[in-house]
């Protein structure tokens, strides 16, 4: 079965599951708006839905798609999400979803999302609270969302991360989704590129601890990687089959992580550092990049932290830390604290396991082959128009090294950042890495 004729099919798997793929149908075509009515008349009952866009979005699609959802019988209530205090972006938060709720009303048979990272989030999490359908307009291929259940909020200063509702459809016109902002689409690369590292490490989670781990879901988008990562800078270009090409694959990317059941195909320890970042911008105010944009950096960095570590041939391990760095986290440091605390058990039975007989070598022998190394992530970036360096997310060395040293504390999921500190690489070898490449 061809991976883009996935949706909307259930099948058994070799991984031992049997999957039933959201979002039921994926349109990229010249048309896709007008074929919303008829979308949300398939997916949703009632005679009202919610529309959620920004005041950017609603200008290149927001606005079209509430004229077609009238035109096609809908009573459509439009909500802008505000944007944030001195025109930053807006957030995903609690606030901002309980003010998007009583900006629809209620009665909503749908929610509509017109955009992309924090607009799709908010739109799944309020119709995820509603228990209505959920259906996505995508602006830009600048992030792998638009097909997943998860939101990631930003809840009393920490970036979290729960299931919410998945898209029933996900919809985009390719002409839009070629204008958006070249950094935008440069976000997505970032972002997609992360897939080598996050993959690594789910596999790691199950030679370590026997976790669920499906093939098919981290093989979804190989057969797209070429048309995007042999020359990165058509998609700077905006050339029409990289550009589809690696939408799709961002949309394939939010499909693993719903046949996961979490985010686990597609976010491991370089998602770990962009969001310290976003959270470190919380404490201190000064402003993060583009999610996908920090990813990128944090994957070449995760992409050195793999070679170093499956360098090492025999291990001696070091006991896992006990606590968090709370003068660093500072007003975070209580509920960062909570996050590590559930990773304390983990970490001791990695270290049995890494302890026993032939367990780094069988680590070291399957996990290899699915890397990419920091060389390559990094010329593609280049290539690509995306950042690659601290400064080009508004970021100095010390700053990235921070994130990179104290990602580890802010979940308890199980990350390279966390193997290297019990083979004794970190945080020896932070700022030589950081400084190398960053």
């Amino acid at each position: 079965m061809n991976n883009l004729d996935l949706f909307g099919k259930t099948f058994s798997c070799s991984c031992g599951r049997r999957h039933s793929i959201e979002p039921r149908k994926v349109l990229f075509t010249a048309d896709a708006l007008s074929q919303l009515p008829a979308v949300c008349t398939e997916l949703a009952g009632g005679a009202k839905l919610a529309a959620v866009m920004d005041v950017r979005t609603r200008q290149v699609a927001g606005a079209r798609a509430v004229e077609a959802l009238t035109r096609g019988g809908w009573e459509v209530k439009e909500v802008v999400v505000a944007d944030g205090p001195a025109g930053r972006l807006p957030v995903c938060d609690e606030t901002m979803c309980r003010a998007i709720e009583q900006a629809a009303g209620g009665g909503v048979g749908a929610v509509v999302s017109v955009g992309s990272g924090v607009v799709t989030d908010l739109g799944k999490w309020m119709a995820f609270r509603a228990d209505v359908p959920f259906v996505a307009v995508a602006t830009a291929a600048s992030m792998n969302g638009y097909a997943s259940a998860n939101v990631a909020p930003t809840i009393a200063g920490v970036k979290s991360l729960f299931s919410a509702r998945a898209a029933s459809a996900v919809l985009a016109e390719p002409d839009v989704i070629a204008a958006a902002p070249n950094e935008m689409t440069a976000a997505g690369l970032g972002d997609v590129l992360a897939k080598s590292v996050s993959s690594a490490d789910w596999r790691v989670n199950q030679i370590l601890f026997g976790d669920y781990y499906c093939g098919r879901a981290v093989a979804l988008i190989d057969e797209l990687e070429p048309m995007y990562l042999r020359r990165p800078e058509d998609l700077r270009e905006r050339k029409p089959q990289a550009v589809e090409a690696l939408f799709h694959a961002l949309i394939l990317t939010g499909v693993a992580m719903t046949m996961a059941g979490n985010s686990t195909p597609a976010s491991g320890g370089e998602h770990l550092i962009s969001h310290s970042l976003d959270m470190m911008s919380a404490l201190d105010g000064v402003s993060h990049d583009l999610h996908g944009r920090q990813v990128g950096v944090g994957t070449i960095l995760a992409g050195e932290l793999y070679r170093r570590v499956l360098a090492v041939e025999s291990p001696v391990l070091s006991e896992p830390a006990e606590g968090i760095d709370r003068p660093f986290w500072g007003s975070l440091a209580d509920v960062v604290a909570g996050q590590y605390a559930g990773k304390i058990e983990r970490l001791r039975i990695a270290k049995a396991a890494l302890s026993g007989g032939g367990t780094w070598d069988r680590l070291r022998q399957e996990v290899q082959p699915m890397l990419r190394g920091p060389e390559r992530i990094r010329d593609c970036l280049t290539r690509g128009g995306a950042a690659h360096l601290a400064e080009h997310i508004g970021c100095t060395r010390r700053r990235l090294l921070g994130a990179f040293i104290h990602a580890h504390e802010i979940r308890p999921r199980f990350t390279v950042i966390d193997l290297a500190r019990l083979v004794g690489v970190l945080p020896a070898a932070a700022e030589e890495i950081v400084e190398q490449w960053a």
